[in-house]
């Protein structure tokens, strides 16, 4: 087991690291425009150091307006408390996830049943085509 300090130490060397790869992340500029202003990464080493914690992020807009926002951060202590921030989080959301997935599920289901009727149609039309090649006019 770690000390107090070393589990501080390896912490703040996890979190520069996981920054450093989510703010190169492409998709990285666009979260807070999509609606994810938070998240949250579990951390856990060898067995002689065990769990290291789980770090949450979370987007805050700068009120001096230097920059647009920045991502202020906690680690949390055990998993618990992450499940209970992530059950949270979802509690307090603007819109209905179920909602949400029902009405992206019926356009995902209008396109492909569009695609189907395309390429049904495009077979009719390939059979017209080859059945008036076949019929003989006197």
């Amino acid at each position: 087991m770690i000390d107090e300090n070393e589990l501080q130490e390896l912490r703040k060397g996890m979190e520069m690291q996981f920054r450093y790869k989510f703010y190169q992340d492409p998709k990285f500029p666009f979260l807070q425009s999509i609606g994810i202003k938070h998240v949250i990464q579990g951390f856990d080493a060898r067995d002689d150091v065990g769990f290291i914690g789980m770090l949450h992020l979370w987007w805050v807009s700068d009120p001096t307006g230097t920059v647009t926002g920045i991502w202020e951060s906690e680690w949390l202590d055990t998993p618990h408390e992450g499940i209970a921030l992530a059950q949270a989080l979802d509690k307090n959301r603007m819109f209905d996830v179920g909602k949400l997935v029902q009405a992206h599920a019926k356009a995902i289901h209008n396109i492909a049943e569009q695609e189907v009727m395309k390429q049904i149609q495009a077979k009719i039309e390939k059979e017209e085509e080859e059945e008036s090649k076949t019929v003989l006019w006197n």
